[in-house]
C-alpha cells in the first residue's frame, strides 16, 4: 500500500512539473490520427516481412485522448512532451522483436503480420499481445497506430518492468497532461524510420 501511495505521489509530482514547464509548441499536423484508415500497400507476406525486418527508430509520436490531441515527440524538437529518442523496434526476419523502451531497457518477443498484412502483432516478455495497425510502410517509413481502452489499464504498478506498451502509452499522456481519470480511449501513432 505504501509503495502504491508513493508511486501515485511520484506521478502527481511529475505531471505538475510537466504542466508547469510545458512550452507552447507550434501547431503540428495531426492528420494521421484523424482518419486511421489503412494506407499500406498489400504486399506479399514474405516481401513485407523483408521490408519490415530492420531496426525502426521513432521520429514522431502523435497522441489523442478522447477529443484532446497533441504531439508528444518529434525528433530534433527541443520542447517535446516526452522523450522517445531511445525507443526503437528491431524486427528480425525470423519473427523475433527487440523493443527498446523510453528508458533504454530491452524487451524481447515475437512479431508477425496478421489480417492480410494490415496489422503487426507483437507478444513481448510480459506475454501481453499488442496489435498495431500498419498505416504506412515502405523502405524508409513505418507508421504504426495503437488504440488503447484507458479504462482497462492497470494503474497500480508495483515495478517499472510491469509496464507494457499500452500502459506506457496511457502513462505518457498522463505525464503530458492530456490524460486524466475521465479518459476512455487513447490513440497513439508512431512515425518511424530505419536506423542508419
Amino acid at each position: 500500500m505504501r509503495k502504491t501511495l508513493l508511486l501515485c505521489m511520484f506521478f502527481a509530482m511529475i505531471s505538475m512539473l510537466v504542466a508547469a514547464c510545458k512550452v507552447k509548441q507550434k501547431q503540428h499536423d495531426l492528420s494521421s490520427q484523424d482518419s486511421p484508415s489503412i494506407i499500406t500497400e498489400l504486399l506479399e507476406g514474405d516481401e513485407l516481412t523483408n521490408q519490415l525486418s530492420r531496426t525502426w527508430t521513432i521520429n514522431k509520436v502523435n497522441y489523442q485522448a478522447d477529443a484532446k490531441k497533441d504531439m508528444l515527440y518529434q525528433r530534433g524538437e527541443v520542447a517535446n512532451l516526452r522523450d522517445y529518442s531511445k525507443e526503437c523496434f528491431k524486427l528480425s526476419p525470423d519473427g523475433t522483436v527487440i523493443h527498446t523502451d523510453e528508458g533504454g531497457d530491452k524487451h524481447e518477443g515475437k512479431w508477425k503480420l496478421v489480417d492480410n498484412n494490415t496489422k503487426l502483432k507483437m507478444v513481448l516478455e510480459d506475454k501481453k499481445e499488442v496489435l498495431w495497425d500498419i498505416l504506412k510502410t515502405d523502405t524508409k517509413t513505418l507508421v504504426l497506430h495503437l488504440s488503447v481502452n484507458a479504462r482497462k489499464v492497470n494503474w497500480d504498478i508495483q515495478k517499472l518492468d510491469e509496464i507494457d506498451i499500452p500502459t506506457a502509452a496511457v502513462f505518457a499522456g498522463f505525464f503530458a497532461g492530456i490524460v486524466d481519470e475521465n479518459t476512455q480511449n487513447i490513440s497513439i501513432t508512431y512515425q518511424m524510420s530505419p536506423r542508419g
